[in-house]
């Protein structure tokens, strides 16, 4: 899970570094490096690098780093670079042990990305194109890779199951592995699918296979804080916003597909809490999966609902690729259309959520419950606006003891298992989720003094739950009641768990929007 940037065209090279790095900096945040004929990089944030640059020649191709392969140290910062050859990836090349044993290389990283330089290096031809096209067919696993050679003007690039894009411009172009990457500059981008190599130089390009340019038509702005504190409360609010874009999609094929046939719903993280959301909402006979379990548990599907916000969840993506050749048809729901997920759907439902920067899902959760309402017919767009209000406006408690349990019954053990989640991502405080009738049969024994405990008390399953409370209570734990009026309760208390983390997290001195080892779109396995 990285970022990458490349530029040619005739702009000034460190704005375009400036704001490109900023922009997929979500994508990870460990490291940080470019190459633009000097190799400069090092560890740590975005904005304490970019500090120290002065100036940018172009074309520069430039990384933000999650670690895979290798710790997090400048050695194994992006950009690589082996003889002539630099280059920036996203991504896991699976046999770079067998393809480093081939090679007669001193090793300067402990990455699977210099295995791939070094071999561009060891056959690069004058025509580069079929240097490329042959190492790439080498390489077993996961890459989006930019790459200089030098002495030659172009940007090259190559793509296989993790997103990369191409931004055209007049007399510029870009690549990228987000749109935000380059969206002041240009709307027009080509989305480069798996098997894909080619260049840009300026304006131009050229692509092994035939692509088309697209417009992008969304709200750029929703890529900038503006006057929240951070991305995450800025996206918690906008989820007022985004209720009639949700409510906007027409279902009713796709409701009907859901009535008349069994589906294996396929997610992972909290589009896996929403794929429980909607079986515990609704009478349809599906059935959620962990989408990187899934292929080990599936059988013969016929029909697929698989989840993902970024439409580019490398888990998700491989188990939809496993259930296809086994004929089954996919339905899937995604804020990107023009995703990778997309491409493999047979029906493609846009989630309307707009841009989301921070690393913690917020609005695109909430816009994957809106869906699931939307599915049963159950969509009263003020009455849910006003409940989201109510969890904006609702007073936040404290957490104050090491050991914290999120509980509930039915839908609100869905409400547990998001509100774990999100709490333990972005405070780092271990935080478990329990069906609060699971207590009993083990999780009790960790109840003490020492305990905090938030219970949802939502209608479903409720009185059952309140015989659970006073089991918790009997054991001394601090238990925090989120009580909301019954009329759409689920989405107060949604908006409600995402305010206290985000709270919590900046209590505690932590970055809501950067949590340390994660990452917003999950391209590497």
């Amino acid at each position: 899970m990285c970022g990458i940037i490349g530029y040619s065209g005739d702009r000034e090279g460190l704005e375009v570094l400036k704001y490109g790095l900023k922009a997929v900096e979500y994508r990870g945040y460990d490291s940080v490096g470019y190459y633009d004929g000097t190799l400069v990089k090092d560890v740590g944030k975005v904005d304490d690098f970019l500090k120290k640059v002065e100036k940018v020649n172009v074309p520069f191709i430039a990384h933000t780093r999650w670690a895979t392969h290798g710790g997090v140290s400048p050695k194994n910062a992006h950009p690589h670079k082996v003889g002539k050859i630099t280059v920036v990836h996203n991504g896991t090349i699976e046999n770079y042990k067998e393809l480093k044993e081939q090679l007669n290389h001193n090793w300067n990283s402990e990455t699977d990305t210099e295995v791939i330089a070094a071999l561009l290096d060891k056959y690069n031809e004058e025509n580069f194109l079929e240097t490329i096209k042959k190492v790439i067919s080498m390489l077993k696993g996961t890459f989006a890779l930019a790459i200089i050679r030098d002495g030659d003007p172009k940007i090259y690039f190559a793509k296989k199951d993790t997103p990369l894009l191409l931004g055209i411009g007049e007399n510029e172009s870009f690549i990228a592995s987000d749109l935000i990457a380059f969206l002041p500059y240009t709307n027009k981008f080509i989305r480069l699918e798996d098997g894909d190599f080619g260049y840009v130089y300026k304006g131009t390009y050229w692509i092994n296979n035939k692509r088309e340019i697209k417009e992008f038509e969304g709200n750029v702005e929703a890529a900038f804080k503006g006057s929240y504190e951070t991305f995450m409360l800025k996206e918690i609010h906008e989820q007022l916003d985004i209720v009639p874009q949700v409510f906007s999609v027409d279902l009713s094929e796709i409701r009907d597909i859901f009535k008349n046939n069994r589906i294996d719903i396929i997610s992972a993280g909290t589009s896996y809490h929403a794929a429980w959301y909607l079986k515990y909402l609704t009478n349809y006979d599906v059935q959620p999966y962990v989408a990187s379990e899934y292929p080990y548990l599936m059988r013969d599907p016929e029909w697929i609902f698989a989840i993902s916000q970024s439409g580019e969840t490398i888990d998700t993506i491989k188990a939809v690729k496993k259930a296809k050749e086994k004929g089954a048809k996919v339905i899937s729901l995604t804020n990107y259309i023009s995703s990778t997920l997309a491409s493999l759907s047979d029906y493609v439902i846009p989630l309307n959520a707009g841009i989301e920067i921070g690393v913690a899902a917020t609005k695109t959760f909430m816009a994957q419950l809106l869906f699931a309402h939307n599915l049963i017919e159950d969509r009263n767009i003020d009455e849910i606006k006003e409940a989201i209000k109510r969890g904006l406006e609702a007073p936040l408690f404290d957490i104050k003891r090491e050991k914290v349990f999120f509980l509930g019954r039915a839908i609100n053990y869905v409400l547990a298992m998001e509100g774990a989640l999100k709490f333990k991502e972005i405070t780092y405080i271990p935080a478990e989720a329990f069906p609060a009738g699971e207590m009993k049969h083990g999780p009790l024994s960790l109840f003490d003094d020492n305990t905090d405990v938030v219970f949802f008390l939502g209608p479903q399953g409720r009185d059952l739950a309140k015989v659970n409370l006073e089991e918790v209570e009997a054991r001394g734990a601090h238990v925090h009641k989120v009580i909301f009026p019954d009329q759409y309760y689920t989405i107060s208390a949604t908006v409600f768990l995402q305010r206290l983390a985000h709270d919590h997290a900046l209590k505690l001195g932590r970055d809501p929007d950067k949590p340390r080892n994660l990452a917003k779109s999950v391209t590497v396995e």
